[in-house]
């Protein structure tokens, strides 16, 4: 490869570099192990870019572009840390997805739909301990099939620390949100992975092999519990508080948070050829011992962190005891001025109940009296009857008598 076409790969580096600068403040306030898992895979791509771009740029050709896959990446926010012209980031999972994602494809890491050596480099983050165990040598077989020159792998791994820890924080999750943790659950169905097992995997195919730990048991207990808690008060400003907390601690403790014991591994796998780009990603990560002064350090960090949680835990509690104080005023309130209307109701039931009664009563009289009139009428008509025909009984019997004796002369008349 010329010298020319080194300039320029360094400089498409430059300008991966420059376009990230806007998006870090939005990348920082990213939970922090998520945080940690891409800044990790984004400084190795980054260091394997060089070796492989000489392996792969033709002569006289000026760019190069290092094409990424991330398996199990979804919803794709490595394309974030490895923006620009100098990587093409595709990724793949199981999750079904509406085309929103750039370079998404939904598929099983138990068999990739990519041809033999498609990607330049092959990436899988916290992917491993969701595969059951048996599974596990068949995913890792696809990630080296596609991959044409490295595989980056980070996950939690086994240990004794790691089992503990995960257990703690899952009974304090059924403890303080009554609830389970879906994650927590599969690690500990399927088990960690043997992160000494999978290195010698890829060692025994010929891969050449680096690998560190990451994330401190002690500090990714304490987050894991600090970010639950905050969870829990269910509150705007809590949730506020926890992305403080993630950006903090990325800021402050990400680069140097890889002091054992760890609670993940990281594995860096390249073919034989890319050994100078390996021993870059080294420089890049040595070593780091634990040290008494740092556990003081981290216990006085917790200390204080606890000190601002129960700050915010009573400014949080007392302002829902103000505000239930103020809920109950409003109820007394509402009940006074309903039991007032109810009292007006009342009232003015009971008058139009007494008016009624009034009216009732009234009309009642009325028709006694017109009853009475009317029976006065009934009788005054019998009496006027019996009267008449008395006198018609007398004019009849009168009339008879007269024609009794008007007979009589007649008869005595002849």
């Amino acid at each position: 490869m010329s010298t020319d076409s080194l300039q320029a790969g360094s400089a498409t580096q430059n300008s991966l570099e420059a376009s990230l600068a806007p998006r870090e403040g939005e990348l920082l306030s990213l939970p922090f192990d998520q945080y940690a898992r891409m800044r990790i895979v984004q400084n190795v791509v980054v260091s394997l870019y060089g070796e492989i771009a000489e392996r792969a740029v033709q002569p006289g050709s000026t760019q190069f572009t290092l094409k990424v896959l991330d398996v199990g990446g979804y919803p794709g926010i490595l394309r974030h840390f490895l923006a620009g012209g100098a990587y093409d980031v595709s990724v793949v999972d199981v999750v079904p997805d509406d085309g929103s994602i750039p370079g998404y494809t939904q598929g099983s890491g138990m068999e990739l739909p990519y041809e033999e050596g498609s990607f330049d480099v092959v990436a899988s983050l916290d992917t491993l301990e969701h595969i059951p165990n048996e599974h596990r040598p068949r995913f890792l077989d696809e990630l080296r099939r596609v991959a044409r020159h490295a595989v980056v792998l980070v996950n939690p791994v086994q240990s004794i620390q790691a089992d503990l820890a995960e257990e703690t924080l899952n009974e304090y999750i059924r403890w303080i949100l009554d609830a389970q943790q879906e994650q927590l659950a599969e690690h500990r169905e399927y088990g960690l992975p043997d992160f000494a097992g999978t290195v010698a995997s890829f060692d025994a195919g010929g891969w050449k092999t680096l690998s560190f730990p990451t994330a401190n048991i002690h500090n990714w207990l304490f987050m894991m519990v600090a970010k639950h808690y905050l969870i829990s008060l269910r509150d705007e400003r809590a949730s506020a508080f926890e992305r403080t907390l993630d950006r903090f601690y990325n800021l402050a403790f990400q680069e140097s948070d890889r002091t054992p014991p760890a609670y993940r591994g990281v594995m860096v796998a390249v073919r034989p050829g890319l050994e100078g780009a390996l021993a870059q990603v080294g420089r890049l990560y040595p070593p780091v011992e634990g040290s008494a002064s740092a556990n003081a350090e981290r216990l006085q960090l917790a200390q204080l962190l606890m000190s601002m949680l129960d700050l915010k835990v009573a400014n949080h509690e007392d302002r829902a005891l103000r505000e239930q104080m103020d809920n109950r005023d409003k109820h007394i309130s509402g009940m006074e001025g309903r039991i007032a209307l109810l009292e007006t109701q009342k009232r003015d039931l009971k008058n139009a109940l007494n008016q009624t009664r009034d009216r009732f009563e009234a009309e009642f009289v009325r028709h006694e009296a017109y009853i009475e009139r009317l029976e006065r009428e009934q009788k005054s008509k019998d009496e006027h009857i019996i009267y008449l025909e008395k006198l018609l009984q007398g004019i009849e019997q009168g009339r008879v008598m007269r024609l009794t004796r008007s007979f009589s002369r007649f008869l005595g008349r002849h």
